[in-house]
């Protein structure tokens, strides 16, 4: 994935959340027309449905009291603060009285008369007889989270005001800042983290103004006559998982580009919250501890190549000794498997005309009685010879193990070394060519859900009065609404995590296929080649001599079955089925004994061949196996030692952060103040006002 797609794929796609909410609002507002009065409470809808597009929170426990807290935020067109408005809704399930704490002032109830009681450490006792209690208070306090709104026409800076009704390429910059930073343990250690807040920004540009609208880091809905432009950010995100300096960029920033015709410069609404992130359980990055695993093979392989490439270098001298010894005995064995294969064409010969015999016998039983003499006489001759070629087998197979214990042993480890480097990569490498299949848990899923349905009702709620003919109608809208939501939130939450997954993995897959996995091959493919031939012909004979093993077998059970033939042809009628079926199976039994024996022939001339060019290179494979252990040493600690640091430390670095990270954003419950365990959430609504003719 490119780093430009790296910094636009979380926000791109956690912007739908925030466009699918505004969705039902722009279809009501567009059918209206635009007046002072009308402008002002399309403003108020688009903050009910921005703030409910990041989810509202409510208490897990219906027992326990809990604070809702709405900030409301007054700026001009720059981001400039005017005046900072909190409502807080105190959700109560019992009875009498509640208590709260507050930094408000001109604290008043807006939803009841309820009366409080200001005690010491700016505590309130509201009387609240069990009910939900809603007040709001004013506040000077500076803010956790700001934005800064800055614009450019032709490149050059401009103020707001001076945009206004020009013509030209304009370009519109949301910067945002976290001033919110707190102590947290991270792997043991006190640090400063950001609190970590989601904040998104939403404005409506009309098309007959703006044209080829752009956003770098956000969605961009078009509907009727405007264009609804959403972007999203997290502030302080990069630096709370040390991403500085890396090609892995989160934006904190959003910029709009768009060709405009008169230019009108309207209102703005950005929300910020720091519970989206826990709701989608970004901690719980499970790739991560498979790519952990995956090190730990691939350092553990190296450690044994290592090891069997010093077992090489000190075996490296005993097979030089030995390859005179195998060049002298060589000689003789292809001596002998040439005789073997001389005779073998006799041994196929014998066997096929046996299965036609068989095959014949089939046809008619008395046929069969008739030579049934001569077929036990050559079963008979047939056995004599099985017997006599597993013997000679039996001593060419020897002759091949003698030849091996010379040089297989001492280089045994360094092949068993090589391959396991070799099979550690590879599967390393296939583990990360698989496609992530991350999916949404339940607590995710029912999350997405709530907020499809909040989103839903905010949508048919801004309804005009009298869309509805009753509210049966509404309520089917509202489930319709719901379900599409949900199902595109899902769908885009679930491809950013397997994206992100993948853009990992494939950077690690890119260097074990470019650098390690080829050099690991080139390895094993030089010390596999030395000890092939060797292999090739103990495993040729071992088969040649299960074969005659089995053909000796064949054959006795073929001559007693001759002589049964002799004494009860009738019978044998019965079940000539069987015996044509046994036949072409030690026809097909005949011709692979024939095949390998062939094989052993040539086999057994190429090593006669090999065994002196081994002789005379054995010395130098000593030198160079020497060699091959120092590099393995260097390999190791210069290679495979730092790799596998730089991802157990970065890997479990992240996800530690991501963990504190969690609870930061889980602590921070308030901006106004709460009362000492009480639970509850907050969020921060700006709207930056736009300019009037």
């Amino acid at each position: 994935m490119k780093t430009s797609m790296k910094k636009r794929v979380f926000a791109g796609s956690m912007a739908v959340v925030v466009a699918a909410g505004m969705a039902g609002t722009c279809v009501y507002q567009n059918s209206l027309e635009v007046k002072a009065e009308e402008e002002k409470e399309k403003i108020e809808e688009l903050k009910e449905t921005a703030s409910k597009a990041l989810g509202n929170s409510t208490s897990e426990n219906p027992k326990e009291t809990y604070k809702d807290e709405s900030v409301y935020v007054k700026a001009d067109a720059t981001g400039k603060v005017s005046n900072t408005t909190v409502t807080e809704w105190l959700k109560n399930p019992g009875e009498g009285t509640v208590e709260d704490a507050s930094k408000l002032d001109e604290i008043k109830n807006i939803k009841g008369d309820e009366a409080f009681t200001e005690g010491s450490n700016s505590t309130l006792l509201w009387e609240s007889d069990g009910k939900d209690i809603y007040y709001q208070g004013t506040t000077d306090e500076e803010l956790p989270v700001e934005v800064k709104v800055s614009y450019k026409l032709d490149g050059k800076e401009i103020t707001p005001e001076e945009l206004k009704g020009k013509d030209g390429k304009v370009e519109i910059t949301f910067d945002y800042e976290n001033n919110s930073r707190q102590l947290v343990e991270v792997n043991g250690s006190q640090e400063e983290m950001y609190v970590p807040f989601t904040m998104v920004t939403a404005l409506m540009l009309p098309t007959d103004e703006y044209q080829n609208v752009t956003v770098d880091h956000g969605k961009i809905i078009s509907d009727a006559d405007k264009d609804i432009v959403v972007g999203l950010v997290f502030p302080g995100l990069e630096e709370n998982l040390k991403l500085e300096g890396t090609d892995f960029e989160i934006p904190d920033s959003v910029t709009i580009t768009a060709d405009v015709e008169q230019a009108s410069v309207g209102p703005t609404i950005t929300i910020a919250s720091s519970e989206i992130l826990d709701q989608f359980d970004l901690s719980d990055v499970k790739d991560f501890d498979s790519l952990e695993d995956s090190m730990e093979e691939l350092e553990n392989a190296a450690d044994q190549l290592v090891d069997g490439s010093k077992e090489a270098a000190d075996g490296s001298k005993t097979l030089a000794d030995g390859a005179k010894t195998l060049a002298d005995g060589s000689k003789e064995l292809a001596s002998g498997v040439n005789t073997l294969h001389d005779k073998s064409g006799s041994l196929t010969s014998g066997v096929n005309t046996l299965a036609d015999g068989v095959y014949a016998y089939t046809d008619g039983v008395g046929a069969l009685a008739k030579g049934s003499n001569e077929l036990a006489a050559g079963a008979a001759a047939l056995k004599d010879g099985a017997v006599s070629a597993q013997a000679g087998i039996q001593s060419v197979k020897d002759g091949a193990d003698q030849l091996s214990a010379g040089y297989t042993d001492p280089q045994n480890g360094a092949v068993a070394g090589a391959n396991a480097l070799n099979a550690g990569l590879e599967q390393l490498s296939g583990s990360l060519s698989i496609q992530s299949n991350l999916s949404l848990s339940e607590e995710q899923t029912t999350a997405i859900q709530g907020m499809a349905a909040q989103m839903a009702q905010a949508a048919a709620d801004a309804m005009p009065e009298g869309t509805f003919p009753d509210e049966e109608t509404k309520q089917g809208y509202i489930s319709q609404l719901s379900a599409s939501y949900a199902s595109i939130l899902m769908e885009q939450f679930t491809n950013t995590m397997n994206n992100t997954a993948d853009s990992v993995k494939q950077q690690v897959k890119g260097s074990i296929d470019a650098q390690l996995l080829p050099g690991s091959q080139k390895l094993a493919a030089g010390i596999q080649s030395l000890s092939d031939g060797t292999t090739n012909l103990q495993s040729g004979l071992n088969q040649l001599y299960t074969g005659s093993d089995a053909l000796v077998q064949g054959t006795d059970h073929l001559f007693q079955g001759a002589l049964a033939l002799q004494q009860g042809a009738e019978k044998l009628d019965q079940n000539s089925s069987l015996l044509r079926s046994g036949s072409a199976s030690l026809k097909d039994g005949g011709s692979q004994l024939a095949g390998g024996i062939k094989q052993l022939k040539n086999g057994a001339d190429q090593v006669s061949d090999g065994a002196g060019k081994l002789a005379g290179g054995a010395d130098t494979l000593a030198e160079g196996n020497q060699a091959l252990a120092e590099g393995m040493s260097e390999f190791k600690t210069s290679g495979i030692d730092q790799l596998t640091k730089l991802f157990d430390g970065d890997i479990k670095n992240v996800t530690s952060r991501l963990e504190a990270m969690t609870k930061l954003g889980q602590d921070y419950k308030s901006f106004a103040g709460i009362k000492d365990g009480m639970n509850g959430s907050t969020k921060f609504i700006i709207e930056t006002e736009g300019v009037d003719d």
